[in-house]
């Protein structure tokens, strides 16, 4: 008897661990069809690739399932130095404008009649997805200025290659910059931007055509 008992639980044992796993597969596929109905309830597809985030007709579909709000465009620290700068330029009556958070691609493109259009646009397309915190323009509309600041939590992963990208095109363009350290004094900043702003408001604005 103890032997026959001993050989059916050995045979009931891997049963038993069958249907532990049934049922966990059961609970899994649960719970995935759960959370996928929520995303349906919400409006949003199971899975969502970035082919469909591409077509505008999808992206109006996306944006009218929620409701946006504004938020701020420069934090505390960047906006002081926004400040600084306006007030700078508002000194001079020179006819220099600041604008914050400006893709580079907007205000520098590479000299095409002197390089190839390979080169060219690979150049462009390095910058094109990078921004400047502030960019001063003269009555032209041109680029003299772009002001950096570096927060405390700036200097992470690429950083350094990605400034050293902007520095290079700002070089080449013509373009002088300032780069605004976490602590800050506005008396410092102010004065490399008049220096600055300074020397160009002596020059036609016409010399940037």
């Amino acid at each position: 008897m103890e032997t026959l008992l001993a050989d059916r639980s050995l045979v009931d044992l891997p049963v038993g661990l069958g249907l532990l796993f049934v049922l966990f597969v059961i609970l899994v596929s649960l719970g995935a069809f759960q959370h996928s109905r929520r995303r349906r309830s919400r409006g949003f597809p199971p899975s969502i690739s970035n082919d469909d985030v591409a077509d505008p007709r999808k992206q109006l579909k996306f944006v009218s399932r929620v409701q946006f709000e504004t938020q701020p465009l420069l934090n505390k620290s960047e906006f002081q130095v926004l400040l600084v700068l306006e007030a700078v330029a508002r000194d001079l009556k020179s006819g220099f404008r600041v604008m914050a958070q400006t893709n580079l691609g907007e205000i520098l493109k590479p000299k095409r009649q002197l390089w190839g259009e390979t080169a060219c646009d690979l150049a462009y397309r390095s910058i094109n997805g990078k921004r400047a915190d502030f960019v001063i323009v003269n009555s032209a509309g041109h680029a003299v200025l772009v002001v950096e600041y570096q927060g405390a939590g700036h200097y992470q992963g690429t950083a350094l290659l990605r400034d050293a990208v902007k520095r290079e095109a700002f070089r080449t363009a013509g373009v002088a910059l300032i780069e605004v350290p976490a602590r800050f004094q506005k008396a410092d900043v102010e004065k490399q931007v008049r220096q600055i702003l300074g020397r160009h408001a002596r020059r036609p604005a016409a010399a940037f055509n």
